[in-house]
C-alpha cells in the first residue's frame, strides 16, 4: 500500500483527483463545523477513520458513483480514502449544514451496524457481501455482481472477526452456491 497523502480544506473547490488502485489519501479535519462532500466519478473508494496509532483504522463506508455525498467531518479523527480500484473523485468542503437525509455517512454506519448484529460470523459475512453487492454492484444474468474484491482481513475488520474465519466462511458460501468469486477478474457474484 502507498503512503497516504494528506488533503485538507485547501482543495475546497471540488478539485478532481485521480487515485490509483490501493492509493490512500488522508482528509485532515477542517477548522470549525464543516461538511465534506465526496463524489466518486469513477471507481470504488473505502472511507475509514484513523484515531491514532493505538486504535486500528475503522471502515466507515464504501463509495462509488452511486454512493457518495456530504457529511459533517468528525472532529475526533482523521478520515482516509483508499482506492479499491482506479478512481476519480471530487472533494469539496463547505460551511453550510446538510440535512440528515443527505448524510450518506450516517446511512452507511447504520447499514454496517445492522450487518454486525448476527451472532454467527458466516451470517455477518453474507450480510456484508449482500450489502456491498446490492449497493455497489450491478445485476447480471448470474445474479448481482460486485466488480472489486476486499481482502479477507478487510472483510474481517468490518464484521468483527478474524481473517481465518472469513476465509473458512467464504469457502462455505462458495460450496453451498451462495456466492461465486472470480479472483482473476476481481468479481464476486451473489446468486439469485
Amino acid at each position: 500500500m502507498s503512503t497516504p497523502s494528506p488533503v485538507g480544506p485547501s482543495v475546497a473547490q471540488a478539485q478532481s483527483l485521480h487515485l490509483r488502485n490501493s492509493q490512500q489519501l488522508v482528509l485532515t479535519p477542517p477548522q470549525g463545523n464543516r461538511w465534506v462532500s465526496i463524489q466518486v466519478i469513477d471507481g470504488f473508494i473505502r472511507l475509514s477513520a484513523h484515531h491514532g496509532d493505538q486504535i486500528p483504522e475503522t471502515t466507515l463506508a464504501l463509495m462509488s458513483p452511486m454512493e457518495g455525498g456530504g457529511f459533517l467531518h468528525p472532529k475526533s479523527c482523521n478520515l482516509q480514502l483508499e482506492a479499491l480500484s482506479e478512481s476519480i473523485l471530487t472533494i469539496q468542503y463547505g460551511q453550510e449544514s446538510i440535512s440528515q437525509q443527505d448524510d450518506f455517512l450516517t446511512e452507511w454506519l447504520m447499514a454496517l451496524h445492522v450487518v454486525r448484529h448476527p451472532v454467527k460470523a458466516e451470517e455477518r459475512l453474507f450480510n456484508l457481501l449482500k450489502l456491498l453487492v446490492y449497493r455497489l454492484g450491478r445485476r447480471t444474468r448470474e445474479g448481482c455482481t460486485l466488480s472489486f474484491l476486499l481482502s479477507h482481513s478487510r472483510l474481517a475488520e468490518i464484521i468483527g472477526t478474524t481473517r481465518s474465519t472469513v476465509s473458512r466462511s467464504m469457502g462455505k458460501l462458495r460450496e453451498n452456491g451462495s456466492i461465486s468469486v472470480e479472483e482473476s477478474k476481481g468479481l464476486l457474484t451473489i446468486k439469485d
